[in-house]
């Protein structure tokens, strides 16, 4: 049927057009569980890898590792192939303050970029989120690093917003 012509890696819809997510090459890492950003082992300075919390992350897409350390995710290493990727992260502010972030794939930060804003003692939540469709051409590791930042509380005063409201998704296309 000409409907049902279509594939998503290799998935072919069923009667109603629709693919099963759980048969999508996807990855998804953040599903609001808690757990206190300081047992990351991550830091939110400029230049630092954000971490993401989950306890049973999703990865459908074969090749690929989640890099971190116990729950904690700062990175995937993907195959080669063609991807959408985005990532969003939420955090604590000591005043008035910004965090920009990006996608770091290789050597090169890339896409577009993912800003959130808070004032004291307080998170901003539905900041922007950082996107990046891209081909690779062999295996590469690709993670959401801080670019600029000003007034985010220090690491061990994040407490769990940070694992409840943050996720990375990665999703093959080709």
């Amino acid at each position: 049927m000409s409907h049902n012509a279509f594939t998503v890696n290799g998935v072919e819809p069923d009667v109603n057009s629709a693919i099963s997510a759980s048969l999508a090459a996807v990855i998804r890492i953040g599903q609001g569980q808690s757990d206190a950003y300081s047992n990351s082992g991550g830091s939110l300075a400029v230049g630092s890898d954000l971490y993401f919390y989950d306890t049973a992350p999703t990865n459908n897409i074969a090749g690929a590792t989640l890099n971190g350390s116990g729950d904690w995710y700062s990175s995937v290493t993907l195959p080669a192939g063609q991807y959408l990727i985005r990532g969003y992260f939420s955090a604590l502010f000591s005043a008035t303050g910004q965090m920009a972030y990006k996608h770091q794939v290789g050597a090169s930060a890339i896409g577009s970029g993912g800003y959130i804003g808070g004032t004291t003692n307080a998170n901003y939540d539905g900041g922007s989120f950082a996107s990046l469709g891209v081909t690779l051409a062999s295996t590469t590791t690709v993670s959401l690093r801080v670019y600029t930042s000003a007034n985010v509380s220090a690491v061990a005063s994040q407490g769990t917003v940070p694992a409840e409201e943050s996720w990375f998704i990665v999703e093959k296309l080709a």
